[in-house]
């Protein structure tokens, strides 16, 4: 089956790689099938016998990068001429796994598209045929550049065996068709393994001489294994920040250019078996051995020739060489299935300069029990750095300042302006401004006092130069940086210390690239009444909260990853603890003293008892030993002698009111 996508600048081979074809022919034991499509010709099902071929289908202008086209003939083919074995040859260019510039499978000229592997394209396609057959296809060929990448593998392995793809530049006359399927004419019953170590011979052999470049043939039912073994060492790896020396690797390894048949230290990509090698020479651990040894048991055959590709070992994998670039495709490699192994997590972890932001989490919680407790739950953020979650709480927000962005009142300009029509809300915004070797500045007309945390909300759009072109949010010691390209309004929520300061805003620039500047909308700046952190540096998504006071609460969390870079704040939520807490201790267990916090009415004059577990009266404090609801306890009972280590009992006691509690002493 060959899938011939030549609505392209390949049309012209198309017509010559048939010729080809239509020199072997199909027999009894052999049925070549193709779709092929062209430029303004549209797309015809041809049947390919020995010296001609017969039309058995003419679809017109079709989409030949729309997956459900691939779909279709694959699903065709094999009702068609049902067969014992299946051989699939999806020919076109190719530059990889996404839809990037210069990075995707196909081109459609008439459609104007491309068929992308990150968003899935390519195994749904596949998927359907499965499903519909419950059998692998014995072998997937790419006739297209740059198709051996461990991310496209893990794509198709469980839809089919073997991969045979380049994993260089390829010639662009492509596979020698005449050559291969002479081979398997003459030994129709030939196993799949073997069958490609001849293709991948015969390409050798036929292109040995002509440009670098280099193809393989690799087993798609060990990537499991693969996956499974990488993702258990780079996790070892990664409990320590880089070393020189795994640094150094990115030097010595083989790379892989996707448009060069002579690659450089700069190209995106490697060749993962030479990083494996040398890998494992600098560990030299029985782990890393072990998964050389996988992957060189997943290469079935592969071959290179020409200059700069002496380590090629057959799997290509993105490995950028400077972490912007990394950063710029990262959202569209997370949508691959091999991002399961944890690369981008090592990636990350390599360069030591992450700056992306963690998700921002969503919080929730339960209802409250009879003993004044509940749970706050919130979801898991994403980053590829470890991270902690820090957890807020505060009984009330006052609004210091509240600004639609659509006049002066509150800001002194410098620099920037106001512009109309570009607004999240309302008719205008903020602008910084977007010119060369700018220092421009917004700064509040006031002071903005916060007593406990305080709460800055606000919108930003903004497409800078990315990790150059700066706007920086400043209150105090607090500042945080924005740059890069948010593609919409983004919705922002940072936590700020307490302090007396203007809220200054700040928008930087370099002498060269200008891209759109920044954009804010909707400033709010809150105090957050009796804020306070009851939870930082927390590692799980669940706490547990006991025996609170009678109030109103509200609760947030963000996160932080190791390298500082904090999310935004979560939406509060709110909870209403009603009935009053029992009596507890400060610290809790104490040793030396402590305060009892008591939770009573207002209106009530309290005594307050300490008895011994056996029921002893150890310590009465009236009412006037009581100050915020609290009274301090030096650990004496009332005849100033020291108490032992164990429980006591704390009795709160008036005509209308009573409750109990139990507090611990430590020695």
């Amino acid at each position: 089956m060959v899938y011939m996508a030549a609505d392209n600048s390949l049309s012209a081979m198309a017509d010559s790689d048939l010729i080809e074809m239509k020199a072997i022919g199909s027999d009894d034991n052999l049925a070549i099938i193709a779709q092929v499509d062209k430029p303004n010709i549209g797309a015809t099902r041809y049947y390919i016998a020995k010296d001609t071929s017969y039309d058995i289908g003419n679809l017109g202008i079709i989409d030949m990068c729309n997956w459900q086209t691939l779909a279709d003939f694959l699903q065709w083919s094999v009702m068609y001429l049902p067969a014992k074995k299946y051989f699939l040859i999806l020919w076109d260019h190719g530059t990889g796994w996404t839809l990037a510039p210069r990075r995707t499978f196909g081109s459609d000229w008439s459609a104007g598209t491309e068929m992308s592997i990150a968003n899935g394209d390519l195994n749904r396609a596949l998927k359907i045929v499965y499903d519909a057959t419950g059998e692998k296809l014995n072998i997937i060929g790419f006739d297209a550049c740059d198709m051996q990448q461990i991310e496209i593998a893990y794509e198709i392995k469980d839809y089919a065996r073997v991969c045979l793809a380049p994993q260089t530049v390829w010639p662009i006359s492509g596979f020698p068709y005449e050559n291969i399927f002479y081979n398997f004419k003459q030994n129709p019953g030939i196993k799949e393994n073997e069958l490609v170590k001849q293709i991948v011979d015969k390409c050798k052999e036929y292109y040995a001489t002509t440009q670098a470049s280099a193809i393989s043939a690799i087993n798609l039912e060990n990537l499991t294994n693969l996956k499974n073994s990488l993702k258990k060492n780079l996790e070892e790896i990664m409990q320590n920040m880089p070393e020189p020396g795994i640094k150094n690797l990115r030097n010595q390894v083989q790379t892989i250019s996707l448009t060069d048949p002579n690659p450089v230290q700069e190209d995106d990509y490697i060749d993962l078996g030479d990083f494996l090698r040398l890998l494992n020479n600098y560990l030299s651990k029985k782990e890393s051995e072990e998964l050389y040894n996988i992957y060189n048991k997943t290469i079935i055959l592969s071959e290179s020739w020409g200059t700069g590709l002496s380590h090629a070992t057959g799997i290509t994998t993105y490995f950028p060489d400077r972490y912007i670039e990394f950063k710029n495709l990262l959202n569209i490699y997370l949508l691959l299935n091999y991002n399961e192994s944890g690369w981008s997590n090592f990636l990350n972890w390599f360069y030591g300069q992450d700056d992306i932001r963690p998700t921002k989490p969503q919080v929730s919680v339960s209802d409250v029990g009879k003993n004044n407790d509940f749970r706050l739950f919130w979801t898991k953020s994403f980053d590829l750095a470890p991270i902690r979650y820090n957890v807020i709480e505060l009984t009330d927000t006052f609004l210091l300042l509240e600004d639609p962005c659509e006049d002066s009142a509150n800001w002194f300009f410098n620099g920037f302006s106001l512009v109309k029509y570009v607004a999240y809300k309302g008719q205008g915004s903020f602008f910084s401004g977007n010119s060369s070797n700018l220092n421009n500045s917004l700064i509040t007309k006031t002071d903005l006092k916060i007593d406990d945390l305080g709460l800055l909300d606000f919108y930003l759009f903004y497409n800078t130069e990315d990790m150059i072109d700066s706007l920086i949010i400043e209150y105090g010691s607090k500042n945080n940086v924005y740059y890069g390209r948010s593609g919409t309004w983004q919705h922002c929520r940072l936590i700020l210390p307490p302090g007396n300061s203007p809220l200054k805003i700040y928008y930087r620039s370099n002498g060269s690239i200008n891209n759109g500047g920044a954009y804010i909308d909707e400033i709010k700046f809150h105090n957050l009444v009796s804020g306070k952190y009851i939870r930082s540096n927390y590692g799980d998504t669940v706490l547990y909260v006991f025996n609170k006071l009678r109030g109103n609460y509200y609760y947030a969390t963000y996160v932080e990853d190791i390298y500082g870079n904090q999310s935004d704040l979560s939406d509060f939520v709110q909870i209403y603890v009603k009935n009053f807490a029992v009596p507890y201790s400060i610290p809790s267990p104490f040793s030396e003293n402590c305060e009892i916090v008591l939770d009573l009415p207002n209106e009530i004059n309290a005594f307050v008892y300490i008895y011994s577990i056996a029921g002893r009266l150890i310590r009465k404090f009236d009412a006037s030993s009581i100050v915020n609801k609290k009274i301090f306890w030096d650990g004496k009972d009332s005849n100033n002698k020291n108490v032992g280590a164990g429980l006591y009992f704390i009795l709160v006691k008036d005509k209308t009111f009573s409750v109990i509690g139990k507090i611990a002493r430590q020695k």
